[in-house]
């Protein structure tokens, strides 16, 4: 049975995507060869936990570069027909400034990043290949996590090795202890469900530092993914 959620992203990308002007004018258009390719790494996309995909849209974005090294996906889901209808507009306010900006080919132009959506994602691509290379997530909800799901986060987090090992490993003892960051897109946390994103911090001089990140089913309150990431102030 196919994803209804899926199926509303997967159509935004082959019969409604939008692309930037300039990747226009640099014969960046994808092929309907390449967007089945781009499609094919594409994940599949889940609403957050009690909310269906009511509309989606796909832009593919510049990069600021002449000639550009990559694409950019973007894709914005919203729940509800309100939320479609602003995303709209805004898409619609963006167009106009880029329009009246785009004099000369060599000019920057406003690209279309910040649109209001329910959740959005930002896939990064090369140039000459339509393959998704790195995808992000963000929501203006996404920090909201419930008290319950904090601390059930926590504890499956407390209860691993590689947890206690990081904790043998910090260069300090004035850290903190493990941070809730916010949920996370199964695609994302190699999950079944959401998940919580919990930090730990294993280093930090003030300016940049490292972490180890875990991915918590916020059902099974399993641990889908560890992996250490580079944190930078601001």
């Amino acid at each position: 049975m196919k994803d209804p959620d899926d199926a509303v992203v997967r159509s935004a990308v082959t019969d409604n995507l939008h692309v930037h002007p300039r990747l226009l004018q640099q014969g960046m258009e994808p092929s309907a060869r390449q967007r089945k390719a781009l499609l094919k790494s594409l994940p599949n996309l889940m609403a957050f936990t009690g909310n269906t995909y009511h509309a989606a849209r796909a832009i593919l974005d510049w990069d600021h570069q002449l000639p550009s090294q990559h694409q950019i996906l973007r894709l914005f889901m919203c729940y509800g027909d309100r939320e479609a209808r602003i995303l709209d507009g805004e898409i619609t306010r963006r167009d106009r400034e880029i329009a009246s900006d785009n004099l000369y080919p060599e000019f920057d132009l406003p690209d279309y990043g910040m649109l209001p959506a329910s959740e959005t994602y930002v896939a990064v691509m090369r140039a000459d290949q339509p393959v998704i290379e790195d995808l992000r997530f963000s929501s203006d909800w996404r920090r909201r996590v419930e008290q319950t799901a904090q601390r059930s986060a926590l504890m499956s987090v407390r209860r691993l090795d590689s947890f206690n090992r990081s904790m043998q490993e910090r260069t300090h003892e004035h850290l903190g202890p493990p941070v809730v960051i916010g949920w996370t897109p199964p695609c994302l946390a190699n999950s079944k469900n959401w998940a919580v994103e919990v930090w730990l911090l294993l280093d930090f001089d003030g300016h940049r530092g490292r972490a180890h990140v875990f991915m918590v089913d916020s059902k099974t309150n399993d641990v889908t993914r560890e992996f250490f990431t580079e944190v930078l102030l601001g």
